[in-house]
């Protein structure tokens, strides 16, 4: 009888250790994309969009590739387009300069393709917003502007 539970229970413990495996690295549950970027901008400023793919243990995994839609404040598209692998594993960016037209919170929504075993993949979909402030800009010209007395 002893035996019979130790096979049942080693079969379990197995079955579950196997579907653990199948659903993190086959089915990519728990890869995921976290943002490293996500700032308040003055109008006319260079910016990024900086995200980390990762695993499920936070430890940085490849993509095939990542893509970037930055929403205006009224959710029309402002720019999208290709991001470049950054310097740190598993990061993603995409450089652009803020707008001068339109201030107010922007959102950027980046998809990446991450290869899984098996020759599987699988897309994660990640969105975060920033600020484009008129008050920045008015703080940065004010800091810059020189003063003449004319005498």
């Amino acid at each position: 009888m002893n035996k019979k539970a130790l096979l049942f229970s080693l079969l379990v413990g197995l079955t579950l250790v196997i579907g653990s495996v199948y659903s993190v690295y086959v089915r990519g549950d728990g890869s995921k994309l976290v943002f490293v970027s996500g700032t308040e901008y003055q109008q006319g400023e260079p910016a990024q969009v900086i995200v980390k793919v990762q695993n499920v243990f936070g430890q940085p995994i490849s993509a095939d590739w990542c893509n970037v839609t930055i929403y205006y404040p009224d959710k029309t598209i402002f720019a999208q387009g290709n991001m470049t692998q950054g310097g740190a594993p598993g990061s993603w960016y995409y450089s652009f300069t803020t707008p001068f037209d339109q201030i107010g919170v922007y959102e950027a929504y980046v998809q990446c393709q991450v290869p899984l075993f098996g020759g599987h993949v699988r897309i994660l979909g990640a969105s975060k917003a920033f600020h484009v402030s008129q008050t920045l800009t008015l703080m940065n010209e004010t800091a810059s502007a020189s003063l003449v007395i004319i005498s």
